[in-house]
């Protein structure tokens, strides 16, 4: 077992099903970033300093956006760094606070699943019809199930909160 940054008690399984992958995805998602800024800089600059613009990155910018929100999204619930609002917490009394914590990660749980089946649905539609992009012809079914699938994990790692909560191995954080 090992402590995690948070002071989370982790087990190895936790660490190779839950923080690793985690962790990857989070390394991903900011290499993407990084690529947007630097196929950015190349379009600006083709486009202004030599009059030649970078072909199609408008389309691979198209991309990369959902790749980084979608790659993202498992680790930000998994830590649940994503935004809050304490509206009610200061009426909510502290022995209720783990269970509203099940809940409200219950809940994000239903939303994203239901985004994933719906990029299902959509990929799939994608597939049956053929659809491709616009200027690099690149099959849209791809990157839908690609969403679908990540979506997927974020939906996992809520549940993951939820237990944790519904557990008392995981306490909800002090804000």
């Amino acid at each position: 077992m090992t402590v995690s940054t948070n002071g989370q008690v982790n087990s190895g399984a936790t660490y190779w099903l839950g923080t690793l992958p985690s962790q990857v995805l989070g390394i991903v998602s900011c290499a993407m970033l990084f690529s947007m800024m630097m196929l950015t800089f190349v379009d600006v600059a083709g486009r202004y300093v030599f009059a030649a613009p970078l072909p199609a990155a408008y389309e691979m910018i198209a991309f990369v956006m959902p790749g980084i929100i979608f790659c993202a999204l498992p680790h930000v619930n998994l830590t649940e760094s994503h935004v809050t609002i304490d509206l009610l917490d200061g009426i909510i009394p502290a022995s209720f606070k783990r269970w509203q914590s099940v809940l409200v990660n219950l809940f994000s749980a239903a939303a994203v699943a239901f985004i994933a089946w719906r990029l299902w649905a959509r990929s799939r539609d994608h597939l049956r019809f053929g659809e491709v992009t616009d200027e690099l012809y690149l099959e849209l079914w791809i990157f839908s199930t690609i969403m679908s699938v990540l979506c997927a994990i974020a939906t996992i790692a809520f549940f993951v909160n939820a237990y944790g909560y519904a557990t008392n191995t995981k306490r909800p954080k002090k804000r």
